[in-house]
């Protein structure tokens, strides 16, 4: 930088710190009042009021929308039966003579899923069923089964599945199971009767 340049500079720094010392006394001569932001307007309480309430309209609607899902066993002990259509029309045709003449309160109930079947029997919607033997094994691993007979000595495969016919090969066996959880006297009472007083049962 030059000297020439050297002095404009300083001229210009002079000049900018005289300006501001001039602007300085200027606002000490004559102050502005401080500009405020206007004041907010007062909320109303009505608002706020209306506003709450909107905030607790879910809460108080919630206990009306959502009805508890609650699974009560029938009074009536179900008597279920997990097999076809024509199946189950032909077991209906052998069991209902017998529980009409007994005067029994027994209702019957057909699904050809075994889902159905198990949902039912974790709620204990199901007094006694009459199903494949695969599925009772597998509800009888799972310790699901009461004995058929309380006679006899525990809960062993042969107390607690009993066929309806015998068992043949590349043929389905279809017999009685008594959920632990069910009406466990009345199903062994239908059992019982079934098998001493109705024809045996011909697929």
């Amino acid at each position: 930088m030059s000297y020439k340049d050297y002095l404009e500079e300083q001229k210009k720094y002079i000049r900018t710190k005289k300006e501001a010392l001039d602007a300085k006394r200027e606002k000490q001569r004559n102050p502005h009042p401080p500009v405020y932001d206007p004041p907010p307007a007062p909320t109303s309480p009505l608002l706020i009021a209306l506003l709450i309430s909107l905030a607790l309209l879910p809460l108080l609607l919630l206990p009306l929308l959502v009805t508890p899902v609650t699974v009560t066993p029938p009074e009536e002990p179900a008597l279920w039966v997990c097999s076809s259509a024509e199946e189950f029309a032909a077991l209906k045709k052998w069991l209902e003579p017998e529980i009409l003449a007994n005067e029994l309160p027994w209702t019957l109930q057909h699904t050809e899923s075994s889902e159905e079947l198990l949902y039912a029997w974790r709620h204990n919607l199901v007094d006694l069923a009459i199903v494949e033997e695969n599925l009772a094994d597998e509800l009888y691993a799972l310790l699901a089964l009461a004995p058929l007979w309380d006679k006899l000595e525990g809960p062993t495969w042969e107390n607690c599945f009993a066929p309806l016919w015998e068992p043949e090969p590349f043929r389905k066996t279809y017999g009685w199971a008594i959920p632990a959880g069910g009406k466990v006297s009345q199903a062994r009472h239908l059992v019982t009767l079934m098998r001493h007083f109705a024809q045996p049962f011909t697929p």
